[in-house]
């Protein structure tokens, strides 16, 4: 099976996956709604949102994508334009204000590994100067940053964990017993030299 068809059956998959994860509409926040892999390595990801600032409408939203990824494009509502620049992208537009709950597509190449969350940081401002930065890394924050438990499927590099230092060289027991064999050669040799000597000197002695 190729990768293409291995992502494109992994779309309900990951979906579900999302869902399950808590990437759902929710009152007052700016998420991450879907993520659907397009088959050439890149993904679309979705992101919503049901609240303006109190009564001022939302004129501009600035997505931030992880480090490392690549932007391709994006697409707002209508009479919204999208500006890539960067590592982000910026939607700004006509006013949306409560309840309208408008949809804004990035669509990126992801690096990462297998269960990472990845996080994007958004930025909702609104026509009166007012907004919220949606950017904290935990849930339980106040205002959480968009995120994505990542699979393979919306990968389009997986990052394989650092591999293990090689371990330290040990003595090699061949090398130790040649040196010894060499050392006990030298030895040997010495000694009949030294003795060769003394066997001449008491010849000579003996005269």
């Amino acid at each position: 099976m190729t990768r293409t068809s291995i992502r494109g059956s992994a779309v309900v998959t990951v979906l579900t996956f999302l869902l399950w994860c808590g990437v759902a509409p929710a009152s007052a926040h700016v998420l991450l709604e879907q993520a659907v892999p397009l088959g050439d390595g890149s993904v679309e990801l979705t992101i919503t949102f049901d609240h303006s600032c109190d009564a001022s409408p939302t004129v501009e939203l600035s997505v931030e994508v992880p480090e490392g990824a690549e932007i391709v494009g994006g697409t707002g509502p209508d009479g919204w334009t999208a500006t890539p620049g960067g590592s982000r992208v910026v939607f700004t537009g006509p006013g949306i204000g409560d309840g309208a709950s408008p949809r804004f597509t990035v669509v990126a190449r992801l690096t990462g590994s297998v269960g990472q969350t990845l996080l994007f940081p958004t930025r909702q401002t609104c026509a009166d100067g007012d907004g919220y930065d949606w950017a904290d890394s935990s849930e339980s924050e106040e205002r959480p940053a968009p995120r994505l438990i990542a699979t393979e499927a919306v990968l389009a590099d997986v990052v394989s964990p650092a591999a293990a230092p090689a371990p330290a060289a040990l003595p090699d027991e061949g090398a130790s017993a040649t040196q010894l064999a060499i050392m006990f050669t030298v030895l040997a040799g010495a000694a009949y030299v030294v003795s060769r000597a003394l066997l001449a000197g008491g010849r000579a002695g003996s005269r």
